[in-house]
């Protein structure tokens, strides 16, 4: 361990208790006592107030003047500091292992903060979450340094364009991550999915900020009535509330709302054959004709397949 990080566990050490043994810190740190007393010096030469305390319960301490009140956050609250902590650094590789063990180390018993475990927040295999973690750093780079960015995107479609985007804020929804941004091609705001960024570049350009504009405000909700398979129950709750789910003999009722502005079609085909679009009209049609285009691609290939 080098001296600085030393010094800040000793400093942390000091901050948590009245009174630390050379003895305790010298076994936690696995050094040498002689090395405690000149790291203690260090401390007290930087002008830190320690202060020794001689006899059998006697250590290092600080003066109580400037000790920090370890009960500023109750031991809830930490532990929610270091879970979101911990979150972040999963969703985007933050280094938050030195903060964590400061809040750790100022929690009031030796209960460790392991209650919850957060591997992906993403539905992408881990070779997709690498790649997109990168783009996650570069995109906030941009924002903290309000520039452009210019990028190569691949649409649903398959069309590739070449934008140059203004980053405002980066969003996780329905288990990808997308970056709201004005387009200069389509002078508007647009939401780019991340995994559709094939490249990207930091220009050094002054970004155009996106004006203020209410969540929600154009959203258009639609109710919506889907029968499934029975079999598809537990695929489900990972989507649809209690109270929108109808469970039959052979069949389960789902009636909810969405926001028509969304696709809703990819989610639907993941179900395949295995769901029936009762309403709207228009979903309904719109599942059928892709179901069609789907059908109709076998067939051709399939008859491909034959020809001598």
């Amino acid at each position: 361990m080098i001296k600085i990080e030393r010094l800040l566990s000793i400093l942390v050490a000091l901050l948590n208790k009245e009174i630390v043994s050379a003895d305790e810190l010298a076994k936690k740190l696995e050094v040498s006592k002689r090395t405690i007393y000149r790291d203690i010096e260090s401390l007290g030469l930087s002008g830190l107030p320690v202060i020794t305390i001689h006899g059998r319960n006697g250590g290092v301490g600080l003066m109580p003047s400037y000790k920090m009140d370890k009960y500023l956050f109750s031991d809830e609250e930490k532990q929610k500091i270091i879970e979101s902590l911990r979150m972040q650094h999963n969703m985007l590789q933050e280094d938050n292992q030195v903060l964590i063990e400061k809040l750790e180390n100022l929690k009031g018993n030796d209960e460790s903060f392991s209650n919850l475990s957060f591997y992906s927040p993403t539905i992408h295999r881990t070779e997709i979450e690498k790649e997109t973690k990168v783009k996650l750093s570069a995109l906030r780079e941009a924002i903290a340094q309000k520039k452009k960015l210019e990028i190569k995107y691949t649409s649903l479609n398959g069309e590739i364009t070449i934008r140059v985007i203004s980053p405002s804020n980066i969003v996780l929804t329905d288990g990808s991550w997308y970056i709201n941004a004005y387009c200069e091609k389509r002078k508007d705001r647009r939401m780019f999915k991340l995994t559709r960024i094939r490249e990207l570049l930091l220009i050094d350009e002054e970004l155009i900020p996106l004006e203020a504009k209410e969540i929600g405000e154009t959203i258009i909700y639609k109710q919506a009535e889907l029968i499934f398979q029975r079999n598809q129950l537990g695929k489900l709750y990972d989507f649809f509330l209690e109270e929108e789910i109808q469970i039959h003999n052979n069949t389960i009722k789902v009636t909810f709302k969405y926001d028509s502005n969304r696709k809703l079609i990819p989610f639907l085909l993941m179900f395949g054959s295995t769901v029936n679009v009762i309403k709207p009209h228009i979903l309904k049609q719109e599942y059928y004709n892709e179901l069609n285009k789907i059908s109709k691609k076998i067939n051709d290939d399939n008859q491909l397949s034959y020809i001598p």
